[in-house]
């Protein structure tokens, strides 16, 4: 059984770049919307839908109304590319299934997301851009 302090393992920001996905993944599967959000800098956004970024306690919800489909996420990285403390993260991520309220649920995309390593060493999202070029 996963106890909660396993997924703050998982789900910790990590130490390097290509593990970022993966550590989304953990928390989102885990529905921790409190973990999700440790994977942002401070003032990350999120693009919950083209040209509508949100940043703070709306990137919280946005990510709160995902979770709350009850459903995981598959994330497949593409490509990290690093440059110092500057990381661009493809990935490809979906979230497929009969949602909680028994609603069929597709989503899917190709992420094109921008982290920063902190002061701390550890790689936190400053751009989540699920919908890439959409």
């Amino acid at each position: 059984m996963t106890t909660r302090d396993d997924v703050l393992a998982i789900a910790a920001p990590p130490e390097e770049a290509s593990q970022l996905a993966a550590a989304f993944a953990a928390a989102f599967n885990a529905g921790d919307a409190q973990a999700l959000d440790r994977l942002y800098a401070e003032e990350g956004i999120l693009l919950p839908a083209p040209g509508q970024p949100v940043t703070g306690t709306q990137r919280a919800a946005a990510n709160r109304k995902l979770l709350s489909f009850g459903l995981p996420i598959t994330i497949g990285l593409r490509h990290a590319y690093v440059a110092g403390d500057i990381a661009l993260l493809i990935a490809d991520w979906s979230i497929c299934g009969t949602g909680c309220d028994g609603d069929r649920i597709d989503l899917r995309g190709t992420a094109t997301d921008v982290a920063r390593r902190g002061a701390d060493g550890r790689w936190r999202y400053v751009i989540d851009n699920p919908l890439g070029v959409s």
